[in-house]
């Protein structure tokens, strides 16, 4: 038995005239090839067995670089392979094939990881088939919503190791959640950037110099580097896609951005507007990087616009700068941001628009110093005029604590008239504990040391007259919802204002476009331009506003607005 190694072997050694140039080295061609054996120096023939076509596969790691004939630098400095990944059903074909010729060859594996991934099952979590009718499709996917929507989603749906359950209405919601934010941030910025003429190297304002919100975003998003570069060095493109998605969705988009229209806005261009510049283009530029592995052409065009370089691809991988992580910072935000969800919840719970500004809200007493110069957030946030922090809130609620009967029925009987006299002698405290899931315990004559959690109780928070109130993780926000006659009206402009910025948007006008105003109503429309007549002036941007037959018909809180803008 001989093997060969090369085509100039083959024809050194072949009986026949061989070129080693020309020679085909498939069947039947290459059986009419022999050799002369160094043993006897009879003539050798090719064993007729055709060897497993994953061999091809397997030899990947040599072949591609035509190793040992050429590139032996180039081949040392890429061998072995930081990782492979393919399916789990190539366990016996690729991976063996691989990890055998690279231990005959060179005496160890060619790959230092492995990354098995799962099949791709229906939505039902059933094997694709045609003759099912329940195939994907692929490429008709990918015309639809993007190569980039589909890769995303696929890291997205569920990890890498286990069976992923195609289903199109994740492509959607993957959509929503993730590429519609990033996509909007970036034509926002693009949009007011272009009208200010920003050249971004003028924009260079020191991070102490910077807003506190700034200094947020920035902590965010160094601290979003740390976990993504670790979730890729883990190979664990779930936990990197979950991580952006959310840190795109809720901190750029939803909170960031909104929270600094007006910054964008400003006529000025001082250090705050170009804080804010600064701070977008830094945050979305280390996004496009982040993101490029595994979406790389949404990131390659953001990029390339953004900033005028070649490729995303080739930059360097962000690092996290640990001198802006500012966690007390982070802490804050997080509980300003926590209040105002329950405040809106509350808001929703009652059936008060978010337009609606309302007199004031009361906290509780012992968040005023964490919260510090960050009450303007929640005051813009909730549409209250002023934020009032009370250590006593019993002044605006009362606990309603009764036994949870299903629970405690089978455990207390007879005595359950006690249990519930027990429930009525609980502290403020004590209920407060029960509702953040902490357990009580009680000594008492009846059933001895007792221990109380929440499923054995029923709680319940009941507002006094003129207040709405609720609460989580023992954070309470109380809503004054008494609406005086100058909040209604002011409440009217702000939905006069909502319903023009639309009427807007639907004629295709641009954003700095100045227009004029003719309206008409009943006493209550004409009462609200006559008071908020410069608001809303300001806020649509009319440079005129007069009384006349409006054409269309709009309805404000229940008030028909006759109304027609023009753009001058």
């Amino acid at each position: 038995m001989e093997m060969i190694g090369s085509r100039a072997e083959l024809a050194e050694k072949a009986i026949e005239n061989v070129d080693p140039a020309t020679i085909d080295l498939h069947r039947p061609f290459v059986d009419e090839i022999h050799l002369t054996c160094p043993k006897c120096g009879k003539p050798m023939t090719r064993d007729l067995s055709v060897i497993d076509c994953w061999f091809d596969s397997g030899a990947m790691p040599f072949a591609q670089y035509h190793y040992p004939f050429e590139n032996k630098e180039l081949w040392e400095s890429q061998y072995p392979a930081d990782f492979i990944a393919e399916g789990i059903d190539q366990t016996r074909g690729w991976f063996y094939s691989l990890l055998v010729i690279g231990v005959f060859m060179t005496g160890k594996s060619p790959y230092k990881n492995v990354l098995v991934n799962e099949l791709l099952l229906d939505k039902f979590g059933q094997k694709m088939h045609k003759s099912k009718g329940n195939a994907v499709e692929p490429f008709t996917i990918m015309h639809k919503y993007g190569a980039d929507t589909v890769r995303w989603y696929l890291a997205y749906v569920s990890p890498t190791w286990t069976p992923l359950k195609f289903d199109e209405e994740g492509l959607k919601e993957v959509h929503s959640k993730f590429f519609n934010p990033l996509k909007n941030t970036y034509t926002f910025f693009q949009t007011y950037a272009n009208i200010d003429n920003i050249d971004i190297n003028e924009c260079n304002v020191s991070y102490e110099n910077r807003e506190e919100i700034d200094k947020w975003l920035l902590s965010k998003y160094n601290h979003l580097v740390e976990v993504v570069t670790s979730g890729y060095e883990q190979f664990d493109l779930n936990d990197v896609v979950r991580n952006i998605t959310n840190f795109v969705s809720e901190d750029l988009s939803n909170w960031y951005i909104r929270r600094n229209r007006n910054r964008f806005w400003a006529s000025e261009l001082d250090n705050s507007k170009k804080a804010v510049y600064m701070t977008t283009y830094e945050v979305l530029t280390g996004l496009c990087k982040l993101c490029a592995p595994i979406i790389p052409f949404t990131t390659e065009e953001m990029y390339q616009d953004l900033t005028g370089e070649t490729s995303v691809h080739l930059a360097d991988f962000p690092q996290t700068d640990k001198a802006l992580f500012n966690d007390l910072l982070e802490t804050k935000m997080n509980l300003v941001r926590s209040l105002i969800s329950i405040g809106r919840f509350v808001r929703e719970e009652n059936k008060v628009k978010v337009r609606q500004p309302l007199s004031e809200v009361i906290l509780d007493g012992k968040t005023k110093d964490v919260l510090g110069d960050l009450v303007e957030l929640i005051k813009e946030e909730l549409n209250v005029k002023e934020v009032i922090f009370e250590k006593d809130l019993s002044k605006y609620m009362n606990f309603m604590v009764k036994p949870n009967f299903k629970e405690c029925g089978k455990l207390f009987g007879p005595n359950m008239g006690k249990y519930t006299e027990l429930l009525n002698s609980l502290s403020e405290s004590d209920i407060i504990k029960l509702e953040n899931n902490e357990a009580l315990t009680v000594d008492t004559d009846w059933n001895g040391t007792l221990t109380i959690n929440k499923e054995m109780v029923d709680i319940r928070i009941q507002s006094k007259e003129g207040f709405n109130v609720d609460m989580e993780n023992n954070n309470f926000v109380i809503l004054n919802t008494n609406l005086t006659e100058e909040l209604i009206y002011e409440g009217n402009a702000r939905e006069v204002v909502s319903k023009v910025q639309n009427m807007r948007k639907n004629a295709g006008f641009e954003i700095e476009n100045r227009i004029t105003i003719t309206y008409n109503g009943d006493a209550e429309v004409l009462k609200t331009f006559e008071q908020f007549g410069e608001y809303i002036a300001n806020e649509t941007l009319a440079t005129k506003m007069t009384v006349g037959e409006g054409s269309e018909i709009l309805d404000i809180n229940g008030h028909e607005l006759k109304i027609t803008i023009e753009k001058i």
